[in-house]
């Protein structure tokens, strides 16, 4: 880590090829994703997603750092040129340009508004009649969309509904960004949140910026990265090549992101078992940059989620589980242990990150407090010169711009035909639940997917019946959308990106030294260009290509609002509200007492143990086992090293591991696209 901040300030001419740079990264990845084979597009996308959920990990941070790295390896006028700084505006413009270029933002979320009034789209004419023109083209232009071979793209058509979902994006962009601002110091100074894939990529920074500290760090960071190559290269070939030896057995009985699913013929088939097993190599590079109590709590919960389900089963209740495919044990709401009655842990689960939320703000309320003073003159000069210091902006204009920001996405819900108060709660709700969900990212490396943590609150109060009954309000419509994947479901949706992307960037300024001030002006830059060139960059793609050619989909079924509406991301649980309510209660007092009780009694089970293991990703796609794994590695690399072997040799290692994974994933997504337009 640097002890030294690069106090230079960024020239307008580097601002300016930092924009194009993010506009031309922006194009390159957004078009990349429309060629790539369908089995690549959850682990081996090269430039987007590396390591799906609940992770999201991007792979074009890694890949830019990776093949900078000979060049300067080599060359010590390289080094010396690209400094501290221009390695660090890099891996900012790289890691927030893949959060919109990428297989659903823009290729899914921007058609899910803009051709939901096409024919084979929202099919309900009583929804169709509450879509605004201004946020969906009309049916034939949408349909167009499907087969492509548009002669002559309708750009005056196209205009409004783009617009319409730039501003949905970039407002909520700007509220990120100055919620990063304003949490900052508090996060990454104070508290030094470490952001695991920041800390996986920096690794690969150090070897570019060279010195020595590369050098002590080279032998295990070149170690990692032929181990990463190692693995990855048969994954790859097993995917692009049908050829290939399957020793990953990944053609079969596995999920997309790389679990182990149980087969008719496993042992553990017949038991009341709803787990998966991770077999994808990054989750357990991630874990191992974890704390060793977060790790332990999540792999004893994960065993608990075992205990109780058996305790379940053979009390009388999900008495289908051995009988019910493997991934269906798991999300099949009747039949789940994670979603069906008396259990309902995934709920307990999103309970759990609202009470994440609820103590993040109480603990912060200080921090919170001091910066509206500052703000709002209520604090001496002295005072605000000093909390001020090495901020990306005085407070003032922090807050001024969360409220600009907030208005601005207010405004245009209601303006859209949302009622004010549903509005408000959209914007608000959804802030904080991004704030939660950051947090759990920068402690943690994954957030925790369709976690019903406020969406709740919108089920009982606006719609506690569901389907709805008789004519939907447009609140509802578009609301569907926004609340289940901007609000609910990705970080890539839109909306999440926004607030990872600043975070981890203030947290790659302080460990290479670059000042927030720099940082705040790169992110800010880079995020804007990047949420509105890929926008006109998918319209060229679906219109000149079509959505069947390049996702293979034969209708727009996934614009369809009324189904959204209907989905569990939506509706949170079965029944009405009163039902499963009590569930998010009892996850939200289990937090904060957990809490609690392990501020003070150190042994005590980390309290985000339950909300990783009984959320639905974990089981799911695995992540149990590796934390599991990756507690014995960094338990033995602390007993055998101490901690001088875990941060000179085991973190260099992982970040290693994660550098050549990219590197061959890369490689292997570029065969991909070469396949899409010369097949062999």
């Amino acid at each position: 880590m640097s002890s030294e901040r690069v106090e230079r300030k960024v020239a307008t001419g580097t601002l300016l090829w930092i924009a194009v740079l993010s506009a031309v990264l922006t194009f390159i990845s957004t078009m990349w994703h429309a060629f790539l084979p369908f089995v690549a597009r959850c682990t081996f996308t090269g430039l987007g997603v590396i390591c799906s959920e609940p992770a999201e990990m991007v792979g074009m941070p890694f890949v830019l750092l990776m093949l900078l790295f000979p060049f300067t390896l080599k060359s010590g006028w390289l080094r010396e040129k690209l400094g501290a700084d221009k390695p660090t505006y890099i891996y900012i413009v790289a890691f927030t340009v893949a959060g919109f270029s990428n297989v659903l933002m823009p290729w899914c979320n921007f058609p899910y508004y803009a051709c939901s009034r096409g024919a084979t789209a929202t099919t309900n004419p009583l929804w169709k009649a509450k879509i605004p023109a201004f946020v969906a083209v009309p049916p034939e232009v949408a349909d167009a969309t499907l087969l492509g071979g548009v002669a002559e793209i309708p750009w005056g058509i196209w205009l409004a509904p783009m617009l319409w979902f730039f501003v949905l994006a970039s407002s909520f962009g700007v509220i990120s960004v100055a919620v990063a601002n304003i949490l900052r110091k508090s996060w990454i100074d104070v508290e030094r949140v470490p952001f695991p894939h920041t800390l996986l990529a920096y690794e690969s920074l150090i070897q570019v910026q060279g010195g020595d500290r590369a050098k002590t760090r080279m032998k295990p960071f070149l170690l990692g990265v032929l181990v990463g190559i190692i693995v990855s290269v048969p994954l790859g070939a097993i995917m692009f090549f049908p050829w290939f030896p399957d020793i990953y057995s990944w053609r079969s009985s596995t999920c997309g992101p790389g679990a182990q699913q149980l087969t008719s013929d496993s042992a553990l088939y017949s038991l009341p078992i709803a787990l998966h097993f991770n077999k994808h190599p990054i989750p357990f590079a991630i874990a191992y940059m974890l704390p060793l109590d977060v790790l332990f709590s999540t792999w004893l919960f994960t065993l608990i989620y075992v205990i109780i389900v058996y305790l379940a089963f053979y009390s009388g209740y999900y008495t289908a589980l051995p009988t019910t495919g493997s991934c269906g044990r798991i999300w099949c709401g009747d039949i789940s242990p994670l979603y069906a009655p008396p259990l309902r842990l995934r709920l307990i689960s999103g309970g759990g990150i609202l009470g994440l939320i609820l103590m993040t703000l109480f603990l912060e309320r200080r921090h919170i407090m001091q910066t509206l003073k500052a703000a709002f003159g209520r604090m001496s000069s002295e005072e605000k010169t000093a909390l001020e210091r090495d901020e990306p902006l005085p407070y003032r204009s922090s807050w001024i711009m969360l409220f600009i920001g907030f208005i601005i996405l207010w405004g245009l819900l209601v303006g859209t035909g949302f009622d004010i108060t549903q509005g408000f709660a959209m914007v608000l709700l959804s802030t904080i639940l991004w704030i939660g969900q950051t947090r759990l990212f920068g402690l943690t490396g994954v957030h925790i997917e369709s976690s019903g943590a406020v969406q709740w609150i919108t089920r009982a109060v606006w719609y506690p019946e569901m389907p709805y009954p008789g004519e939907p309000p447009t609140g509802l419509v578009l609301g569907s959308v926004m609340w289940s994947a901007q609000s609910n479901r990705h970080p890539l949706d839109g909306w999440g990106w926004s607030m990872w992307a600043p975070f981890s960037a203030y947290q790659m300024g302080r460990l290479t030294g670059v000042s927030a001030k720099d940082v705040f002006k790169v992110v800010l830059v880079a995020l804007l260009v990047a949420q509105f060139v890929s926008l006109p960059t998918v319209i060229v793609g679906l219109s000149y290509y079509g959505m069947s050619r390049l996702h293979g989909a034969s209708t727009l079924w996934a614009s369809n609002l009324e189904w959204w509406a209907s989905t569990g991301w939506f509706v949170v649980a079965s029944g009405p509200p009163a039902d499963w309510i009590g569930h998010i209660l009892l996850g939200v007092i289990a937090l904060a007492a957990m809490t609690y009780v392990h501020a003070r009694v150190l042994w005590f089970p980390h309290p985000l143990g339950p909300i990783l293991a009984w959320s639905m990703s974990f089981p799911l796609f695995g992540w149990w086992l590796a934390f599991l794994v990756a507690w014995v590695l960094k338990m033995l690399t602390l007993r055998i090293g101490g901690s001088r072997a875990y941060e000179e040799v085991g973190v260099p290692f992982a970040g290693g591991v994660v550098g050549g994974y990219a590197i061959v994933n890369f490689i292997f997504a570029l065969i991909g696209v070469i396949r899409f337009f010369i097949p062999f």
